[in-house]
């Protein structure tokens, strides 16, 4: 579990009987709102990081989740079990055409260290897909709808911007990172980064 839960037992407790009952049904996505888009950099063997049932391609592309994936957003089912906050990705360098995680990346304390093991299994001139949400904004959509934030986002300032520094760390591992694509919250409050990366 997340920082925050382990730290809180009655937290911890409420958030287990809340995923359980939610996880009888379904919700959307934030990967059904921005497939379309995202669709023409997922080319190749692929994998979705943190996918939580709903992969962003059903053929050519694993689903990399923990074992009971704690978001509940449809019915794919994972491929390889793994805890990314306690595990690397359980695939030698240089596997993937593309890497794609939504709504994870913002989960991590070390932003840079989670890209950098992204990226480890990814193929030279590989794309890197990561959607993830701008914190003002979500949080004022939280706000509108009348929800509780999610807990386990980690950094106030997390936007396109944050990320954009995040990623240009990867030069100190000779990682190059180059945008392809960027989206700045023009889907809710989704910021969308495709970078290629060369090694």
């Amino acid at each position: 579990m997340g920082k925050y839960l382990d730290k809180y037992p009655l937290l911890l407790k409420t958030y287990r009987y809340l995923n359980k009952t939610l996880k009888s049904k379904p919700y959307q996505s934030e990967t059904s709102k921005v497939r379309n888009v995202i669709l023409p950099y997922c080319e190749g063997l692929g994998c979705d990081i943190g996918f939580g049932g709903d992969k962003i391609k059903k053929t050519n592309c694993l689903g990399i989740d923990l074992a009971t994936p704690y978001a509940f957003t449809g019915q794919d089912k994972v491929d390889v079990t793994c805890d990314l906050f306690k595990e690397k990705i359980p695939f030698p360098d240089n596997t993937f055409d593309y890497v794609y995680s939504s709504h994870l990346i913002e989960d991590f304390d070390d932003t840079t260290k989670t890209l950098l093991e992204m990226s480890r299994v990814l193929k030279n001139n590989g794309n890197l897909i990561i959607v993830f949400p701008d914190q003002v904004k979500y949080e004022v959509s939280c706000k509108i709808k009348n929800q509780i934030p999610n807990g386990q986002h980690i950094h106030k300032d997390m936007g396109l911007q944050f990320m954009i520094k995040c990623l240009e760390k990867l030069n100190t591992y000779n990682i190059s990172t180059k945008i392809i694509f960027s989206e700045d919250c023009n889907i809710d409050y989704n910021v969308i980064i495709v970078c290629k990366i060369s090694k």
